[in-house]
This record gives structure tokens, C-alpha cells and sequence, in this order.
């Protein structure tokens, strides 16, 4: 019926894996879990060993780290039931009907199915991981209601089922390097072909929260991307290119560049700080992405 496929780097999937089992064993279906470890650190794949004496579990450690968008397509053509389940590595299983949920969708035949993300309501004792948390609980973990109004730009790849027929006509972009927007244009591919993307609530909590200057780092990255994307004809609804857009039909593109450039170091003390500022991040994504313009 389905196959769990996890792509695993530096952490931890111990406990995911053994509650995955647990329920799919109580739903009483057929299930696999195929882990593919994306060349982590020698002792996070160590931890992650035992796994392969579980019900059901296949692991593999690759020997390169094929990145986000290659390791997904690699573990969907290895995958042997027709609908497929994929969930980041470090998130935890909230609810003990997660995967009935699931199942529940396979019988109603929906394709694709986005079940969401929570974060951790209490800030983190770590300082220096606010902002990641704080985007994080704002700007991702969106309720159901507000997902089903926008289900395309809404969609991410941490907890969905996606039937394999599709994901065989739809695959990742590889072209992608690195963090960022894979998620977005594959939803976008779903939505020129016309296939719908179904939300329902059942999310799992986001566990690995990143230091700050890492997340500007990932930021960066990400903006780089979504510039290339959109060099390359992608047309991407978000809220840095509809801002882009904006300023430049307005034609206030050059001094909204100046005044930013002249804001530069105090929009990243700002985010590296304990208290980060979202508006202070938009502000330093859109400075990213007209700095070379």
C-alpha cells in the first residue's frame, strides 16, 4: 500500500522510524520504509544502524550526498508500492493516527496530499536559534484553513503522499543546488498540469532548529535560486517576487536598492540577535535579490 521513504543527513531517525513502524503495523497494511542516508557524519550514520533491524525498514548509506532534490527522485524509483509517503528526518510524528490519516486519503484516492508542519510553541533556550523558530511558527507552520487557500505556494516536501504514477511524471529538479524553491516548482509543474494538491491537518513537528547565521547563510542560497528560477522563465508566487515585482512597476526599484544597501549591517544585527525581526528579514531577502540587478 505505501512506502515511507526518508531522506536522512546529520540526524537522528531512530525514533521516527520505530513509531512509523508501530503504526503501520496497527493500521494493518502493507508498508515499507526506505532511509537513504545523504553521506551524514560517520556518528549520526552509527546511530542510525539499528534501524535496519526493524519491520520493514531498508537503509542505505550513500556514499556522496546527492542533495535534496536527487535524493527524493532516487528514493521514489526504488520505492515498489503505488503511493508514497515523504518525511523529512527531523520531524517527529505528533499524532498516533498519522499514518490512518493517511491511509484514509489513499481510499478517497487523492494524488497528492500536503499534511503540514508544526513548531514548538515555547521559544528555544538557544538564543542564537530564535530566528529559525520564529520563521518557522510564522511564516511555515500555517493552519489548514489558511493552506487550503493558497494550496500550491503552501505545499512543502517535509510530510506528503503522493501516488507514484505522478511522482513518476513529476520528478525534482535537479538543477536546484543546494537549499531552496524545489518544493515551489514542483508544485507549480502539479499546477500547469492541473492536478490538485489536497491539505489536510496532520502535521509533524519540525525538530532541528539551526543557528541563525546558518539560516541567513540558507537564506542567501535559497534567494540565489529563486533568482536563477526566474531567469530561466520559472514564473514563482512568493512573497520576495511579488514584492520584486511591485517596486519595479512603480519604478522605485534603484532607491529602494540604495536605501537598503545603506541598511545592510543593521538588518543582519538584527537578525542575528535574540529578538530577529521577520519584517527585518524580508527586508534583507529583497536586498539579496536586487543587489546584482
Amino acid at each position: 500500500m505505501i512506502s515511507i521513504l526518508i531522506p536522512i543527513y546529520n540526524f537522528d531517525v531512530t525514533d521516527l522510524v520505530q513509531k512509523l513502524v508501530n503504526q503501520c503495523i496497527k493500521a494493518k497494511i502493507s508498508f515499507e520504509i526506505i532511509c537513504f542516508d545523504d553521506d551524514s557524519k560517520t556518528a549520526i550514520k552509527i546511530k542510525n544502524r539499528p534501524i535496519l533491524n526493524m519491520m520493514g525498514v531498508n537503509y542505505v548509506e550513500l556514499s556522496e550526498n546527492f542533495g535534496r532534490s536527487r535524493i527524493r527522485n532516487k528514493l521514489a524509483k526504488v520505492a515498489s508500492f503505488p503511493y508514497l509517503l515523504f518525511l523529512d528526518c527531523d520531524s517527529k510524528v505528533k499524532y498516533a493516527s498519522f499514518i490512518k490519516n493517511y491511509v484514509k486519503e489513499i481510499k478517497a484516492c487523492n494524488d497528492v496530499v500536503y499534511g503540514g508542519r508544526v513548531y514548538k510553541k515555547g521559544k528555544p533556550r538557544a538564543k542564537t536559534k530564535i530566528l529559525h523558530w520564529k520563521y518557522g511558527l510564522e511564516r511555515e507552520a500555517l493552519p489548514l484553513k489558511k493552506r487550503l487557500k493558497k494550496p500550491y505556494l503552501t505545499f512543502q516536501t517535509n510530510n506528503f503522499l503522493i501516488h507514484s504514477d505522478v511522482m513518476r511524471q513529476f520528478h525534482f529538479d535537479e538543477s536546484i543546488d543546494g537549499y531552496g524553491y524545489e518544493d515551489l516548482v514542483f508544485a507549480e509543474n502539479l499546477k500547469k498540469q492541473g492536478i490538485p494538491i489536497d491539505h489536510i491537518h496532520n502535521p509533524v513537528e519540525h525538530l532541528d532548529l539551526i543557528p541563525n547565521q546558518k539560516f541567513l547563510d540558507k537564506t542567501e542560497t535559497a534567494t540565489k535560486n529563486l533568482k536563477i528560477l526566474l531567469n530561466k522563465g520559472q514564473v514563482l508566487e512568493t512573497r520576495l517576487t511579488s514584492a520584486v515585482r511591485f517596486i519595479d512597476k512603480v519604478g522605485l526599484t534603484t532607491l529602494v536598492k540604495r536605501y537598503l544597501k545603506g541598511k545592510k549591517s543593521s538588518l543582519i544585527d538584527n537578525l542575528l540577535s535574540s529578538d530577529p525581526s521577520l519584517r527585518k528579514l524580508d527586508m534583507y531577502k529583497l536586498l539579496l535579490f536586487l543587489e546584482d540587478r
